[in-house]
């Protein structure tokens, strides 16, 4: 298999293309990232403090990395009047609940949990899993739409995401957080109906452009991501703030920046067969071309992980689940983009306006 020989990203990768000296096309397009800048930041910031709010802004806090960073940065940095939710995917490590219980004490914010219906929540996991090979995109839409929903009856008028440009190129072909995708998938196993369908969703029929133009008009929350604004602390450093500030703790790797779910091991294996290659390999590589790591570590990293064989918790997600060894066979026989076809209409016309970028938040 074909391996960069500038990061490590093999030829799995979707689209990659490799020059004669074995150089990935990622590598060869790389640009230095370039904040959007910290004064168009705090231009956003006062316009919320404008509104007068009981709250600035709300931040959905997971207790990993990334979400409590951005806690430190919205209380300590900028002063906002903030309400913390956290969404309960069933799978919290009780590590990433001690993150949140600290984070939460120190900074003295409110702060929210929001819990499915656990049987539901398990219910929906194993059906897309058993389909599809994947549990992320429905945690990812029930995460989405319970901070929207908290957003709204907290009435803030922004959210602010921890989405990291070291996160870039991290995901795969298949649109597995689109809702038209999603309901097709579930309607179409016969083990649940539209109730169900909608209690999970809780916005069953929000896509994409009504999200945004919803947003647009100031009906919903602004979406920001402040790491995109900012020079951003290398991953160690960020860990060593926070650490520092909010008694943040990890799991004893290097890199552990997805240490609040349990089952993120499992869906990076799963991922892995499916695809050959998953969210790890993509984002050391992406520290190799940032320069916080050498290729070399990136490796030791990346062998340390064990990607390619199943983690010790394996049985217990399997379990928690109601399945077994022998349906963990049909998740890893799954074919990628076979659900493409039945990808939400409103979508693909957002995702072709979305090319002009005036649609885009």
């Amino acid at each position: 298999m074909k391996i960069c020989k500038r990061c490590i990203l093999n030829e799995n990768y979707p689209g990659i293309t490799f020059n004669d000296d074995s150089i990935c096309s990622l590598c060869i397009s790389k640009t230095d990232f370039i904040p959007k800048g910290e004064e168009k930041l705090i231009r956003i910031f006062e316009k919320a403090r404008k509104r007068n709010k009981k709250y600035d802004a709300l931040v959905p806090l997971s207790g990993g990395k990334d979400s409590t960073y951005i806690l430190h940065l919205a209380v300590n940095i900028y002063n906002l009047k903030v309400i913390a939710m956290t969404y309960d995917n069933g799978f919290m490590s009780e590590l990433s609940l001690d993150n949140i219980k600290n984070a939460v004490d120190i900074t003295k914010v409110d702060h929210v949990f929001y819990k499915p219906d656990q049987e539901l929540q398990k219910k929906i996991y194993r059906i897309m899993l058993l389909k599809t090979g994947d549990i992320c995109g429905a945690c990812d839409i029930a995460t989405r739409a319970c901070i929207l929903k908290a957003s709204l009856e907290y009435d803030v008028p922004i959210v602010l995401y921890g989405t990291s440009p070291l996160e870039d190129n991290s995901f795969v072909p298949d649109s597995i957080e689109d809702i038209g995708r999603f309901k097709y998938v579930l309607i179409s196993s016969g083990e649940i109906n539209d109730k169900e369908i909608k209690d999970f969703t809780i916005y069953p029929w929000l896509n994409d452009l009504i999200l945004s133009f919803n947003k647009l008009v100031g009906i919903y929350p602004r979406e920001v991501r402040p790491l995109f604004y900012i020079k951003n602390p290398s991953d160690k450093e960020m860990g060593e703030i926070i650490s520092k500030e909010l008694k943040w703790r990890d799991d004893g790797r290097e890199y552990s920046r997805h240490l609040d779910c349990i089952a993120e091991p499992f869906t990076n294996y799963v991922r892995n067969r499916i695809y050959g290659y998953e969210r790890r390999i993509c984002q050391y590589s992406n520290m190799v071309r940032n320069n916080e790591i050498s290729r070399a570590h990136a490796l030791e990293l990346y062998e340390d992980d064990k990607i390619d064989q199943p983690p010790e918790n394996y049985i217990e997600i399997l379990n928690y689940l109601g399945l077994n060894e022998k349906d963990l066979d049909q998740i890893l026989s799954y074919k990628p983009l076979m659900y493409e076809d039945y990808l939400s209409r409103m979508n693909r016309i957002y995702q072709w306006l979305a090319k002009f970028k005036r649609f885009l938040q």
